[in-house]
């Protein structure tokens, strides 16, 4: 039985979408302050992109 391809556009879109939210999240609180967005912001989506990634794997 062949294996599905990952929706490349989906893990995309949701890594955007995740990392948007979390950065969002976390400025909301405190956690994260404006100033603070750029590499944290970057390590973010990276670690999103990643844990996409390894979900579209799975299975």
């Amino acid at each position: 039985m062949n294996k599905p391809k990952p929706d490349v556009a989906g893990i995309i879109a949701g890594t955007v979408l995740t990392g948007g939210a979390t950065i969002w999240m976390l400025n909301e609180n405190g956690v994260l302050q404006t100033k603070d967005l750029g590499l944290t912001g970057a390590l973010l989506l990276l670690a999103a992109g990643i844990i996409g990634l390894a979900a579209s794997h799975r299975g």
